[in-house]
């Protein structure tokens, strides 16, 4: 009889070590905060602290922001930290030509245009780290990146289509590569 006893407890510890272990695995799932967006991990990005090292780098940040413009879900107050984000990425003399106020409303206006017709970037292609060009004028550091916009259009009378951009970034007094501006193909 002592046996029966002893394989009862058995079991009964044994029954309780597991559903103390399924408990605590379905809360420690349930404990854990909600994922950021992309919009939240933009915004909430301190470029401070953690700037972009490379020139590409920022570039590829500032796509970042981007497809956060023309594809996501924000509110005003998230927009507003966006642009003030992409300025930071921006060279002084690029920031003096867009004002904050007038960089925001620019976007806001380019956005409802894609949105009027009815268009998104479906996919953001940037060359490779080798493929950057570098170049020296006058005393100054200069990178030349490409980059590639496919472009999709739900209106049936537009096409799809891809855009090319070079951007061009010079590095500051910080040795922070910051773009001056940006040309298309």
């Amino acid at each position: 009889m002592k046996n029966g006893v002893k394989s009862i407890v058995i079991v009964v510890v044994c029954a309780a070590l597991c559903l103390g272990y399924y408990y605590y695995l379905t809360q420690k799932d349930s404990g854990k905060e909600q994922e950021l967006s992309e919009v939240e991990m933009v915004v909430s990005k301190d470029l401070e602290k953690s700037y972009p090292k490379t020139a590409r780098e920022v570039v590829k940040f500032y796509n970042r922001i981007l497809s956060c413009y023309y594809s996501q879900d924000y509110t005003q107050e998230q927009l507003g930290k966006m642009t003030e984000q992409a300025r930071i990425l921006m060279d002084e003399e690029l920031k003096e030509n867009n004002p904050q106020d007038s960089y925001l409303q620019a976007v806001q206006a380019e956005v409802a245009s894609f949105e009027e017709e009815k268009k998104t970037i479906s996919n953001i292609s940037m060359e490779g780290s080798k493929e950057v060009e570098y170049k020296t004028k006058n005393g100054r550091d200069y990178a030349y990146v490409d980059v590639s916009y496919f472009m999709k259009s739900y209106d049936s009378d537009k096409k799809s289509g891809r855009v090319s951009q070079t951007y061009i970034l010079r590095k500051d007094e910080n040795s922070n590569w910051k773009i001056l501006g940006f040309y298309q193909e």
